[in-house]
Formats: structure tokens, sequence, C-alpha cells
């Protein structure tokens, strides 16, 4: 084969291969370059759903939280006693909840501080109603004996001076009413004894159940040891400046009668009988909280005086008046119970005695009957409602120290340590160290409890 020959057999064979290119087994021209992807770019698969970034806190991970399986112990749960479970787990394993007291620790609203009183009676009847009512009793009996045996001591002198003159007559009579008065006078104050020993009972009794204890009758007596003749002594100077007060306007009015006109005594004797009410209301409720004290801060009484003086501050009415109504509520109660008795006595004398003479024997048995049982009814009823009135008076002083001073965070404190088997041997009723003074303002309610930002 020549040389041209060749070229042009070979430029033959190229003609044709551009004119009809052959194809491979996958349907495509053998030769021509294939087209492909680029290997830096992948197109995405058509079952991969668009997913949204998940975004984190930095240096924060939520913690991998998994149901534990059938039958397996969480890990929260509680371990045994001595085992702790976790790192907030408090020492010495888990510790079942207080009991609760008499009210929540906390400031208390006006329908729970209502309501406690009420509730001691139910907390611990025998100790409180109990010794109210013993107490009550030997008060009662000693003023009826004493009073009896003095009457009758008076009437034989008088008697026994008939044929006398009339001056020996006279003094005897004289001396007769001024024994009777002095009887008189030694039944107040073994009322007002009986008195304050329920206020210290149940000051004691209340302060107890505020962390959950419920003392005995005769616990509660210990728990007084060393106090009680204080409270008597302010029991006594509390009676001793009424009385003093009466008896000076009662004077002043004489004088003023000496002196003036009766219209200008009489205005005179009315403006300082009111004046005199609203100045024994005012101090009566500024030291109202003193026997509170006395007993449940071991205080004496003039430093009782001033403590309550100054927790009552900005909280008078709200002392006064949750004393009123309990007073209020007191005294329709033993109303409601010593009317119908009256009222069954009056109709009972007026139809076997018309008259009202009190000359029959049926008449005389009937008035010895009704005196009887309606001293043993107000004795039940008075025996009861002093507890009332005391118990309302420690619990507002409670209310009014966790108000200003922080004693609920104390109390709470105590019982948790007390529930965990730690004993702690300070007091959480003890006097502040640091008290403010009578004219400066008392401390947040939130002392030791930091308060939530923003707080007022």
């Amino acid at each position: 084969m020549t040389l041209d020959g060749g070229k042009a057999a070979v430029s033959d064979n190229l003609g044709q291969d551009d004119v009809t290119p052959q194809r491979g087994t996958d349907g495509s021209a053998e030769g021509t370059p294939q087209w492909t992807a680029p290997e830096a770019w992948a197109p995405p698969a058509a079952q991969d759903a668009w997913q949204q970034p998940v975004w984190q806190q930095p240096g924060w991970q939520q913690p991998a939280w998994q149901q534990p399986a059938w039958q397996q112990q969480p890990s929260w749960q509680t371990g045994a006693p001595g085992q702790p479970s976790g790192p907030w787990q408090r020492p010495g394993g888990w510790t079942p909840p207080p009991k609760p007291g008499l009210f929540p620790l906390r400031p208390l609203p006006f329908g729970t501080l209502l309501g406690t009183p009420f509730r001691v009676l139910r907390h611990n009847p025998r100790a409180t109603v109990g010794g109210s009512l013993l107490v009550q009793l030997i008060a009662t009996l000693a003023s009826v004996v004493l009073i009896g045996a003095t009457a009758a001591f008076a009437v034989t002198r008088i008697a026994a001076a008939e044929g006398t003159t009339a001056e020996t007559t006279q003094a005897i009579a004289a001396g007769s009413i001024a024994i009777l008065i002095a009887a008189f006078l030694v039944t107040v104050a073994i009322s007002l004894i009986g008195t304050a020993l329920v206020q210290g009972l149940v000051a004691s009794e209340v302060s107890h159940g505020a962390l959950g204890e419920k003392l005995t009758l005769r616990g509660l007596w210990r728990a007084t040891r060393g106090r009680r003749w204080r409270l008597i002594g302010w029991t006594v100077l509390l009676a001793a400046a009424g009385t003093a007060s009466i008896v000076l306007v009662v004077v002043a009015a004489v004088l003023s009668s000496l002196a003036g006109s009766v219209p200008a005594t009489v205005l005179f004797s009315v403006l300082a009988g009111l004046g005199l009410i609203v100045l024994w209301v005012w101090i009566g409720t500024k030291t109202a909280l003193t026997p509170s004290v006395i007993i449940v801060e071991r205080t004496g009484i003039m430093a009782g005086i001033a403590r309550s003086w100054r927790l009552t501050n900005r909280s008078f009415w709200r002392t006064f008046g949750t004393i009123a109504l309990v007073v209020v509520i007191c005294s329709a109660a033993s109303a409601v119970i010593s009317v119908p008795l009256q009222v069954i006595f009056t109709i009972v004398l007026a139809v076997i005695d018309p008259t009202g003479s009190l000359q029959s024997q049926a008449s005389i048995t009937v008035t010895i009957v009704y005196y009887g049982i309606s001293l043993i009814v107000s004795t039940l009823v008075g025996s009861i409602t002093s507890v009332i009135e005391s118990a309302a008076t420690t619990t507002i002083y409670l209310d009014l120290r966790m108000r200003h001073e922080g004693l609920d965070a104390d109390l709470r404190r105590t019982v948790d340590d007390r529930a965990a088997g730690r004993q702690d041997a300070s007091d959480p009723f003890a006097t502040p160290r640091h008290e403010p003074a009578a004219w400066q303002a008392a401390p947040p309610a939130w002392r030791g409890v930091p308060p939530y930002r923003g707080a007022p």
C-alpha cells in the first residue's frame, strides 16, 4: 500500500467515526467525554429532610435522662439511712417531714390568726382546758368558802349586837362591812392569781405547739417554773393601776362637785370616764403581750412591758381588733349559755312564788339549785374562754415576731434539725440581741432569709 493510499484510508475512517459513533453497553457514545458532578459537592439524598440546627448555650449541656427500666431502682430514689443517694441529700439519710404544728410557720393571715386560739382547744385539751378548769375550780371554791365564812361571821356579829347601844351596833356593822370588803378583795386577788397561772400555761402550750410539740399538764407547769411570780406580779400591777385610775377619777369628781355646780360635775365625770376608757384600751393593747413575753422569752416584768410595747408598734389596730373580736366571740358564747338558764330560773320561780318574797321552802331550794348550776356552768365556760383569750394574745405575739424579726425562719430551722435528729442548744424564742429601740422601725420580716430580686 502506498503512503497516499494509507492516509486516505485513515481519513475515511476518522470521518466515518465522526458521523456514526459507536455505542457502548450503557447506551452512551464511546469516546465522548462524560459529565460528572464535582467532588466537592454532593446532591442531598431524597429521604434526608431539612433539620433545624440545635442551639446550645455555651458552657451548659442538658443532662441526659433515661427512664429506668421495669423493676429497676431509679437513680433519684432515696437510699437507705446513712447512705446518701445523691449530692443533694442531707447527711444522715432521709428524714420524714416534721409534724405540723398549731399554725404554719409564716406570717399569719387574719383568718389563721383568729382560728388558732380555737385550735388550741383541740390540739391539747387535757393540758389546756384541764389545767384551766383545775385553776378555776380552786379559785372558785376558795372564793365561795371565804365569802360564805365571812358573811356568816358578819351576820353573827350583827345579830349578837342587837341588845347593845346604837353606837355599838353601828360600829359592829361597820366592822362587819369592812371584813366583807376585805374578803372580796382577797377573792379578787385569788382570781387574778388564777388568771396569771392560766396565761402562763396557755402561753407555754402555744409556743411548744408551734414547734409541733404536745406537753402534758405537768410538763407545761414545769415549763413555767421561775416565771409564775412574775406573771402574778404583772397581773397585780395591772389591777392596781386600774383601781388607782378609777379612784383618781372618782376623787376628782367628788372634789368637782364640792367646788362647782352639779352639771359641771356630771360633764366632768362623763368626759373623765370616756378618757379613762380610751386610755386603758390603748395601754391594755400596747401591753397585752407582756405575759407571753415573760413566759416565752423568760424576761422580767419591766422588760416584758417594754418588749410588748415595741412589738405592737405599727400593729396597734391589728392587735386591738383581733383581741376585741375574740373577746366579743367568747362573751357571746357565754351569754348564749347563761341567759337561757336565767330565763328558766325566772319562769320557775314565778310559778312557785308569784309574789317573789322567797319565803317558801320551794323557792329557796330553787334559788340555791339555780346558783349552784350557774356557778358550775360559769366555771366551765370561764375555763374555756380564758384559754381562748390567752391563746389569742400568744398567737398575736408570735405572729408579730415572725413579721418583724423573722422568727419563722428560726422556727423552721429548729423543726428541721429536730426532725433530722440534731438537737440544737439554742432557744429559737430568745430575745434578739440587736433589738431596735422603741422609736426605730422594726427590721423586715425576711431578716436572715434573702428575698427574691426586686422585692421591696
